[in-house]
């Protein structure tokens, strides 16, 4: 009987499913890139956010709700 397999945390997200594992929409994952926020990496042809950097974007937001002005 063989040991049950560990699901690993991915490494790096695609735009869509980063914005999915953040709890963001994808406009507001593409307005971070476009602001120097965030950096796409290209393993292939298709852009990924790595987990690391994704988790430090999340941990650089404000911790309190905006303020309507």
């Amino acid at each position: 009987m063989s040991a049950p397999r560990i699901a690993a945390a991915p490494l790096a997200y695609t735009i869509e499913d980063a914005a999915a594992a953040a709890g963001v929409s994808k406009s507001t994952l593409n307005r971070a890139i476009a602001n120097g926020d965030l950096t796409r990496r290209y393993p292939n042809r298709i852009p990924v956010i790595t987990a690391t950097e994704l988790a430090a974007w999340l941990e650089s937001l404000p911790l309190e709700k905006p303020v309507a002005s």
